[in-house]
């Protein structure tokens, strides 16, 4: 099995988590975020056998497999993270859901999109990009929705004591978050409860007692105007 995405954390850490947890065998296929890195992904996309060519993307076997989220359910079913209960897996759909708007609007704020981000992309002449405003916007914005997500971590995960694929979401995403925004984290016992509990999981507390962890990574890019690492 190897996973492919850049050298950063991004959408791709909590898959990675994922396999880390499970102790399977993978590799761990990094594109460097250059020019170059973005040639390099330029080979992986004109692959045919890609269905819908993106960044990450996971192969296991004959499978090529696109789109965070895809990969993510694909893992948890094959990995036993994915529940079968009707209820439960509509709880875990809508959390997987408000997880990923909150890591987008990460997004939205810490990127220039006014900015080329590759060769044949143009710059605009006219856009301007106020990070310290989206800045506030987002912390406004964790304000209003962390309140909503912080009873459904009362028993633990988010289905209690049983660990599903949402929480490896939940524990990453969140997680840049609150390197984001410390603050906003503060009156959240039941997730900063969660995210301690996680951390001793099997295979994630090895990972962050290692070297390249404790070196710190790249959450986005180097050049975003938020990285996570230099401008923490």
């Amino acid at each position: 099995m190897k996973l492919v995405y850049w050298d950063l954390r991004g959408l791709a850490e909590p898959i990675r988590y994922m396999l880390r947890h499970h102790g399977v065998t993978w590799e761990d296929s990094t594109i460097q975020p250059t020019m170059e890195g973005y040639q390099e992904w330029i080979g992986y996309a004109r692959d045919p056998e890609m269905v819908v060519p993106n960044l990450p993307f996971f192969v296991d076997g004959e499978k090529k497999i696109s789109q965070t989220l895809a990969i993510v359910r694909y893992l948890a079913r094959k990995c036993g993270f994915m529940p079968f209960d009707s209820d439960e897996v509509l709880l875990c759909e809508m959390v997987e859901q408000e997880l990923m708007d909150l890591r987008n609007r990460l997004t939205t704020t810490c990127y220039n999109r006014y900015r080329p981000a590759a060769p044949h992309l143009p710059t605009s002449a006219r856009g301007y990009h106020d990070f310290e405003f989206l800045k506030g916007r987002l912390v406004h914005w964790l304000g209003v929705r962390l309140p909503k997500l912080e009873p459904l971590f009362a028993g633990g995960f988010v289905l209690g004591d049983k660990l599903s694929y949402v929480d490896f979401l939940a524990y990453e995403y969140l997680d840049q978050l609150r390197t984001f925004n410390p603050d906003s984290f503060t009156d959240c016992k039941n997730i900063n409860n969660f995210m301690r509990k996680f951390e001793e999981l099997d295979g994630v507390k090895e990972w962050q007692q290692g070297d390249t962890y404790k070196a710190g990574q790249y959450i986005n890019a180097p050049f975003a105007d938020w990285n996570g690492k230099d401008n923490k």
